[in-house]
């Protein structure tokens, strides 16, 4: 993605001349519609007041107003979206009360981390500009820091340099949790998927369904860019120091999955995974270095060696996890182990992705699965069927990939993959670990493509 703060300077008089052009477009709109209007605008530090990154800003802002809109049932009357050099507007005219409206701006200032990077007016039909303290909200803070934002602008008392900065930070945590609540989704829908839950199954699950995971998957995503954040906060830290400074998050967003899921285990294991991953990125985009598949692998192995070794030097007065249970019984090292060798299944499942010719995407996607549950040592089937569960789950996947008509017929794939299913809920076997590969090389095809 492209975060560049490169663009054109505008001078003061060029300014002062769109914002009066954008007034008397307001006055106009409010003269012949005498309907509530909408206005908005971006923070835009320093001389350049449209780029790359102001670009992503505004795009993001029109999109939550669409959403809003669609849930007001609302559609304006006359709109002007106008991305200018002297800098990005927007003007609604829209038949809603302005405090009803106003009311639901707020909401979306108060949910969104990077509401605070747009502004949103709302003006009645008078020409009165509504204000957050009439509806008992405090003036929008500072990004620096909790002073007023506008005692902060008149006093200069953050360097431009450091607000950029901050804005860059919060665009790419956002970017980047959105697209790892995606993929989360994309994986949770695929079907049919063999004992995992999906659109019209429940699986091998009985406290489970597709509700679950799409609620699990809300929970989760601002810590998915908090992992980001730390990831940036923590660059100049070696790396064998990382694990301990995000572990604390990590249990953070479990507590936070599981009261989303009234108690259900939906994505631990996927809350380990894209928290590295996230971490991983906010460092190299702290250190300047270009985002590759190779990078963040590289850097997760990095965070995590030494990971395995906690297995075989486990406590003995602490309780045995499934985890640790399952190492001493098998030698399997899990999901720890995949992170410490650098994700090789992911990296697989992402080269293999690449290399396929075009098919539907559900397709590849299916294929893809097959491909990680033939090779994965998944400790989530070990965990409910033991190895001889891992072998039905990996031999039935092997037996399906050498099959040719899967390859180019999709409902006869869907076919076997629905007896797959039946056989894997009636062993009680599901394949969780494949499931978080797989939502990872989603996540990778799509941030890196």
């Amino acid at each position: 993605m492209n975060l560049s703060l490169k663009g054109t300077e505008i001078s003061l008089e060029q300014l002062l001349a769109a914002r009066e052009e954008r007034m008397l477009l307001q006055q106009r709109c409010l003269q012949q519609y005498g309907q509530t209007v909408l206005s908005v605008t971006l923070l835009a530090c320093g001389a350049v007041k449209k780029n790359s990154l102001l670009d992503h800003l505004f795009a993001k802002c029109l999109a939550h107003l669409t959403a809003l809109f669609s849930q007001l049932s609302l559609k304006p009357t006359e709109e002007f979206i106008r991305p200018l050099e002297t800098g990005h507007e927007a003007l609604f005219v829209l038949p809603i009360d302005a405090k009803t409206l106003k009311q639901a701006v707020i909401s979306l200032e108060e949910s969104s981390p990077l509401a605070r990077l747009w502004d949103i007016d709302v003006i009645d039909s008078t020409g009165k500009l509504l204000s957050r303290s009439e509806f008992g909200f405090n003036a929008r803070p500072c990004l620096l820091c909790s002073d007023d934002a506008k005692q902060c602008a008149r006093s200069r008392k953050h360097a431009i340099g450091d607000i950029l900065a901050e804005m860059q930070q919060r665009v790419l945590a956002d970017e980047i949790a959105e697209r790892v609540s995606e993929a989360l989704l994309e994986e949770a829908y695929l079907t049919p998927k063999a004992g995992l839950v999906d659109r019209v199954s429940n699986g091998s699950h009985q406290d489970m369904d597709i509700h679950t995971f799409e609620a699990s998957s809300y929970a989760l995503r601002p810590f998915f860019a908090q992992f980001v954040r730390k990831g940036i906060a923590t660059s100049t830290l070696e790396t064998s120091q990382i694990l301990a400074q995000i572990r604390p998050l990590g249990l953070q967003a479990e507590q936070a999955m599981l009261q989303a899921t009234g108690g259900v285990n939906t994505h631990k294991g996927a809350i380990f995974a894209f928290g590295l991953v996230c971490c991983a990125i906010g460092r190299l985009f702290a250190q300047q270095q270009p985002f590759t598949l190779e990078a963040i692998c590289e850097l997760v192995s990095q965070f995590t060696q030494g990971l395995t070794q906690e297995l075989q030097h486990y406590p003995e007065n602490l309780p045995l996890t499934a985890g640790v249970k399952l190492f001493r019984q098998f030698g399997l090292t899990g999901a720890r182990g995949e992170a410490e060798q650098g994700f090789p299944l992911v990296r697989m499942g992402y080269q293999w992705l690449k290399a396929q010719p075009q098919r539907a995407w559900q397709h590849q996607l299916h294929l893809l699965l097959l491909q990680l549950m033939a090779k994965n040592q998944d400790t989530n089937v070990v965990h409910r069927g033991g190895m001889a569960g891992l072998a039905f789950v990996q031999q039935t996947a092997k037996a399906l990939l050498a099959d040719s008509q899967i390859y180019q017929d999709q409902h006869y794939l869907e076919q076997k993959l629905h007896e797959f299913d039946l056989a894997c809920i009636e062993r009680h076997l599901s394949a969780g670990g494949s499931a978080d590969l797989l939502a990872l090389t989603i996540f990778f095809y799509s941030f890196l493509l």
